[in-house]
């Protein structure tokens, strides 16, 4: 009972803030029943782009794009010029024979074989020969229409083949969701336009039957590998979900859209900042794109502002993009997101993360790259193809942010820590997967506590010989004889860890280190150039970020060197790269370890101006079977305890705390259940038989917080980015195939005309449904119709039939008791 009062109490809060802080919609795309893809979505004329959206249409120039990316998108536009009935140049020759000039260059390399699979054009020019045959095809030569379609079903094929996990056996195990679903839109466009059903039925299932179910539980998305999302692919795969149901209507993209609404605000900072330590590998400061104009087009869809806090600034200064003029929504709200969360579980990452007043952070990813989690078990079976990418780089991370300047507000982030050995002499020159240092993680076992004053993080893994040029399905192949495991705790006022190298098997290297990764950014991209200093010879300062070496066994030369984050390029060395060295590391002499051999590092990391740690121990430095540290800040003392093993392991170890100290408890690894211990004499003695692989924390200190088994979620620090959903399943009920899914509404044809049929359930809420003939301009078709508690089925105004597009939506509103 007082769960589900607990329950129905956060319910009914969620609900009020949205009454009070902005307009809820529940808004459901219904194109006219059987609607074909080559109908063109209206411009919202109302939008402050409208009349420069086509400006990156180079109307008079016959020389063809060279970038594909710039190419897909001056193509879209140009379409879109031509041929919409609101476009300010609509009609005009010279955007339709700039469209040619486009297309008989990408299409020609398509014909003769060439760029197959190019992601920066493939469904643009595909969805524009599609939009230019159907409604201006006396404007295409006979040459021409033989150029194209040869191109099209070229590529078609050589995709539909490229990918059989995704196109026959309808698996998300394979997937490069942001590249896929590119191709893929370009296979059902460029079939649709051949008149070739059975591959534009393969890409319409792979769509929204594959690639709709690779949305994680925070909103990001899954790739080969099961890596979450960076925010440059993030950013595409929204452009894509939305352009694939405004043309389609496809229910299960907008249900994968509606749940990729809390993203942003949980991957990015309030300035806006993308913090880096989410970031696959080889993608740190990839580009420029940051979420931003994905949160725009959400907060146009969903009216949350906390997406529109980060979308706001691309209104406006981007006037180029479609989905603006077309998504556009006046007077969307502006919520501001919190900076001083705390502590918090982002299950897109299976780890917490920590974001606190004074603009620091960090973040502890617990995803394993090699395996699928619990959300897609499909990807286990699959494990050919689960491991493709290279592993981690990293398992920690921390940032810390200040004003916004040089397009950033990034002031320091410690992006990695590993441990590596030297595998062949020379100069390094892949600063992020390795040529001849090898450090990325396989075969890891990784696990995670949240709290809400505290968060930990476990890996055992083994160091892989792995790189981009021979990410083979098999991972047995890249192993090595090394084995690195890592143990983490975040506070709201550090990051402290103890990172070890060690191996099974004697093996003859060039050398062994930590590797320890600051950054500023990406020169050209964002970010300043920051420089790193060594106060004194255990400490380093790096922009606002602080960093001590609390303990180290490696016991040789510390050196440092400017890199690029995501390539070897010289010019950019936003980043500096710190090896700390075992003392025979560093002359490119091979050295033979036998078996056994164990370095070590104890780092904390903090911000500018906080005290580090004190009483910081590593307290069993030379044990192959438990790692074990202890530290205290301020009143609160901890110890944490990993099992390196495959098997179950007792630990006993007395904790001297001090005799001021009362209160202790016990937490354990994927665990909520807490255990209370006893302060005897200024002691707290842990013991406790530790499963495989699991580590555990006891916690010495008067805050409730850190004794109870409680955390934060996305949810909670974020309600307002899901009251549209909360408000729909509270409204409407929840589906009995997919929990916490509105079951309703439901569009059926009602005597030949589009209806909308709902189960209106509350008395408290008003339901109000409108049409629109543009997704603009709203008209009230009924007001609460019905009974509480029956179903309503209200069909659109008959009058409208002749209108091309048809919408129905129903708005929800709450009425205050």
């Amino acid at each position: 009972m007082a769960a589900a009062f607990r329950l129905l109490t956060r319910l009914r809060g969620v609900i009020a803030s949205a009454w009070l802080g902005f307009a809820v919609l529940l808004a459901t795309l219904i194109p006219a029943v059987g609607a074909p893809p080559f109908d063109l979505l209206p411009l919202n004329t109302a939008s402050p782009n409208h009349a420069r959206v086509f400006n990156n249409v180079l109307v008079g120039n016959s020389t063809p794009q060279t970038d594909t990316f710039r190419a897909g998108e001056e193509i879209l536009s140009a379409v879109y010029a031509y041929l919409a009935p609101t476009s300010p140049v609509y009609n005009q020759v010279a955007y339709r024979e700039r469209l040619f000039v486009l297309l008989d260059h990408r299409l020609g390399l398509w014909a003769s074989g060439q760029s197959f699979e190019d992601i920066g054009f493939a469904w643009q020019a595909c969805y524009a020969y599609m939009l230019l045959k159907h409604h201006r095809p006396g404007e295409i030569s006979a040459s021409r229409r033989t150029l194209y379609e040869s191109a099209i079903a070229a590529n078609n094929a050589d995709v539909l083949s490229s990918s059989p996990l995704i196109y026959e056996q309808g698996l998300v195990a394979q997937l490069w969701l942001n590249g896929d679903i590119r191709l893929a839109m370009g296979v059902y466009f460029g079939a649709t336009a051949l008149g070739d059903a059975v591959s534009a039925e393969k890409a319409r299932a792979a769509i929204d039957g594959v690639m709709a179910r690779s949305v994680l539980a925070d909103g990001g998305a899954r790739y080969v590998g099961f890596w979450g999302e960076v925010a440059t692919y993030h950013e595409e795969n929204i452009r894509c979900f939305i352009w694939w149901w405004r043309v389609t209507g496809s229910p299960s993209i907008k249900a994968a859209l509606d749940s990729t609404l809390r993203y942003s605000v949980i991957s990015n900072e309030p300035a806006g900042y993308v913090e880096q330590s989410s970031n696959i590998p080889y993608k740190h400061m990839y580009n420029g794109l940051r979420n931003l104009r994905a949160s725009l087009w959400k907060a146009y869809l969903y009216n949350d502002g906390y997406n529109y806090f980060y979308g706001a600034a691309m209104e406006t200064s981007t006037s180029t993009d479609l989905l603006n003029a077309i998504l556009y929504q006046p007077n969307r709200v502006t919520r501001v997101p919190p900076s001083n969360v705390g502590v918090f579980w982002d299950a897109n990452l299976r780890g917490p993360r920590g974001r606190f007043q004074g603009n620091w952070g960090w973040i502890l990813h617990g995803r394993d790259v090699q395996r699928g989690g619990p959300e897609n078990a499909e990807l286990i079976a699959a494990q050919g193809y689960a491991g493709r990418h290279c592993g981690k780089n990293t398992f920690a991370g921390a940032f810390t942010l200040g004003p916004v300047a040089n397009n950033t507000p990034l002031k320091g982030a410690l992006d990695t820590v590993l441990v590596e050995f030297k595998a062949s002499v020379g100069e390094e020159t892949d600063f992020m997967r390795g040529a001849r240092y090898r450090y990325l993680a396989q075969d890891e076992q990784t696990s995670t506590i949240t709290r809400r004053g505290f968060g930990t993080l476990a890996t055992r893994y083994r160091i892989s010989s792995r790189t981009s040029s021979n990410a083979t399905p098999n991972w047995n192949s890249s192993a090595t004889r090394w084995l690195g495991n890592q143990l983490w705790v975040g506070t709201g006022e550090r990051l402290i860890g103890l990172v070890q190298i060690g191996n099974d098997a004697a093996d003859i290297v060039y050398g062994l280190d930590a590797r320890l990764v600051f950054t500023g950014g990406r020169r050209g991209i964002m970010g300043s150039l920051l420089p790193l200093t060594q106060p004194d010879a255990t400490s380093f300062a790096f922009g606002d970020l602080r960093a001590r070496v609390h303990f180290t066994s490696f016991a040789g030369a510390i050196t440092q060197q400017r890199i690029a984050i995501s390539d070897p390029n010289s010019t950019d060395d936003f980043s500096a790269l710190v090896r700390i060295h075992d003392a025979q590391s560093g002359s490119d002499a091979a050295v033979s370890f036998p078996s056994g051999t164990r370095r070590s590092l104890l780092l904390d990391v903090v911000r500018s101006g906080t005290s580090y740690a004190t009483s910081v121990v590593n307290v069993l430095p030379d044990n192959a079977s438990l790692a074990v540290f202890q530290f205290a800040e301020g009143a609160r003392r901890i110890r944490v305890v990993h099992n390196l093993t495959a098997s179950e392991r007792p630990y006993s170890g007395n904790f001297v705390v001090g005799s001021s100290f009362t209160r202790a408890s016990l937490h354990r690894s994927w665990s909520q259940v807490v255990t209370p211990l006893s302060v005897v004499s200024g002691t707290v003695t842990v013991a406790e038989t530790l499963p495989p692989n699991g580590h555990m924390v006891a916690v010495v200190g008067a805050l409730d917080e850190d004794h109870q088994a409680s955390f934060l979620t996305g949810d909670e620090v974020y309600g307002a980015a899901g009251s549209l959903h909360k408000l729909a399943e509270y409204s409407l009920g929840a589906s009995a195939t997919s929990p916490g899914e509105p079951a309703s509404p439901v569009v059926s044809l009602v005597a030949g005309a589009p209806a909308i049929t709902f189960d209106r359930l509350r008395a408290d809420v008003d339901y109000v449904v409108e049409r629109s003939p543009d997704l603009v301009n709203w008209t009230t078709l009924a007001l609460n119709p019905g009974a509480v508690g029956q179903t309503v089925t209200v069909p659109d105004d008959p009058s409208a039939s002749g209108q091309p597009r048809r919408f129905l939506r129903v708005r929800l509103a709450v009425r205050p008791p």
